[in-house]
């Protein structure tokens, strides 16, 4: 039984779930068998263990059912009751939290049961607090929305249409639908950046030009995503970027910090864009919203501050010359970052910063003790060896990390066209070192091969090394 879906879906539960699911099932408003009761304590205090005999069928039946002899029809029912009490609370624990969803179904019932007095006072209630809150997000607005579909529909039972006021309906429906779908489109345009997979979004040209109307752009929700998707859209266009680094700061209060998390990354992806077509000046704009950003701690997620985040701050704050910022912070975030890959990506990002100050016996070292996971991260470390090597006059190790970087590209089987420039870059290494530097026609020959090669990895420092 160790594989049924019953064990394996508690197998994924925190010891708080199963502290929690154990009451729950001893609730009688979920439960009143005492047999499924006795197997979910059984199961609950047995999920650390690894031994297969302690899930057999005989055990877990002699701890639903002590004293009775096997059944295994009957032990497929209790586990099937408790499966399903586990749906409940699993339910029950997204519901529970959600005083907003709460708030919905009371009032739902109160309006089921013509209760009418205690429905105009809990609306009211649910509209004032829906009010206080300082979020303005989209579901803001469908919970807006919804509070008014049961008001019409209470309203509805008691009075003539004449009396009913229907506008607030396609009003918060508007701002929620139009703020998700500039949502998923922005999502989309970044998407197909990235994987060169196109979407197809319906009514999106009109969903763009509703969205740009003056009273439209009033709504923090629909506002911060309408600039965001013209941002991404037109890279060439300054103002976009502009109004949306604006609004980021104007409605940081009205959304979670998640959503802000997306929405700085949103404006600093496109900072990267407009860097990469040449735009020095969007490389200090990234670098002011990672600050920002840090400073309100929007980029942590559970605590937890991506890899990938922690890497390009680096990688902006190097680029500014900011290297004693930069190195305060590859120190003070550190601990941030997730256990299982935290001391090889701080190794990895500080001698990335060691060796843009061409402090090449620093970051040697530090590059040898990284064992990264990602692919194009690890290119990057072996190249960055490579040039530490070379330039210290390492040659006995550069010619063993020639070899171990060629094996390492032969292994890795999706680098797509990073197998090409590193391997020119192999390639080129090792004809830099047999070439005589004192033959001015052999290094003015290689120096024309590496410029007429398409694709070589580091070829600015190649031709460095080849000037005549």
């Amino acid at each position: 039984m160790i594989n049924s879906l019953l064990v394996r879906t508690l197998k994924q539960f925190t010891a708080k779930d199963l502290n929690n699911l154990q009451e729950f099932v001893r609730c009688g408003c979920f439960n009143r068998r005492d047999d499924v009761s006795r197997l979910c304590e059984y199961l609950a205090g047995q999920m650390g263990s690894t031994a297969y005999k302690t899930f057999e069928s005989e055990r877990l039946y002699q701890a639903a059912c002590p004293g009775r002899p096997f059944d295994n029809k009957h032990l497929r029912h209790v586990m099937s009751y408790l499966l399903d009490v586990v749906r409940q609370y699993l339910a029950w624990s997204e519901w529970q939290p959600d005083t907003a969803g709460q708030q919905r179904c009371l009032l739902r019932a109160l309006r089921n049961r013509g209760l009418d007095h205690l429905f105009e006072k809990e609306w009211q209630r649910a509209d004032r607090v829906c009010e206080e809150s300082p979020a303005r997000d989209a579901q803001y607005h469908f919970r807006r929305y919804q509070l008014h579909q049961e008001k019409l529909e209470h309203t509805a039972r008691r009075e003539r249409s004449g009396k009913l006021n229907l506008q607030p309906l396609p009003d918060e429906l508007t701002a929620f639908y139009v703020s998700e779908m500039l949502r998923h489109a922005c999502s989309a345009l970044m998407h197909q950046a990235v994987a060169g997979q196109a979407y197809r979004i319906d009514l999106l040209n009109v969903i763009l030009e509703t969205a740009g109307q003056g009273a439209m752009l009033q709504v923090p929700a629909v506002a911060v995503y309408y600039y965001a998707y013209q941002m991404l859209q037109s890279p060439e266009a300054t103002e976009p970027f502009e109004h949306l680094k604006g609004l980021l700061g104007e409605h940081e209060n009205r959304f979670e910090p998640e959503e802000m998390r997306g929405l700085y990354l949103m404006a600093i992806n496109g900072c990267i864009r407009r860097m990469n077509a040449g735009r020095r000046s969007f490389i200090r704009e990234a670098f002011d919203l990672y600050q920002a950003a840090i400073r309100r701690d929007f980029l942590r997620e559970n605590g937890v501050l991506s890899g990938f985040t922690y890497k390009n701050i680096i990688r902006v704050g190097v680029a500014l010359g900011e290297h004693s910022w930069t190195e305060r912070f590859l120190e003070q975030h550190r601990g941030e970052l997730h256990p299982r890959e935290r001391d090889n990506l701080y190794r990895y990002n500080l001698a990335y910063l060691r060796f843009q100050q061409h402090d090449y016996a620093g970051a040697m070292p530090l590059l040898q003790q990284v064992d990264l996971e990602d692919p194009l991260n690890n290119l990057d470390a072996r190249r960055m060896l490579l040039r530490s090597y070379f330039e210290l006059g390492e040659w006995q190790a550069l010619e063993s990390l020639l070899q171990s970087f060629t094996a390492y590209l032969r292994r890795q089987k999706n680098l797509g066209y990073h197998r090409i420039t590193n391997e020119n870059l192999i390639i080129f290494t090792k004809k830099l070192l047999e070439t005589n530097r004192s033959d001015t026609k052999s290094v003015a020959a290689l120096r024309l091969e590496i410029d007429a090669t398409p694709d070589v990895a580091e070829r600015a420092w190649l031709l460095e090394r080849v000037e005549v």
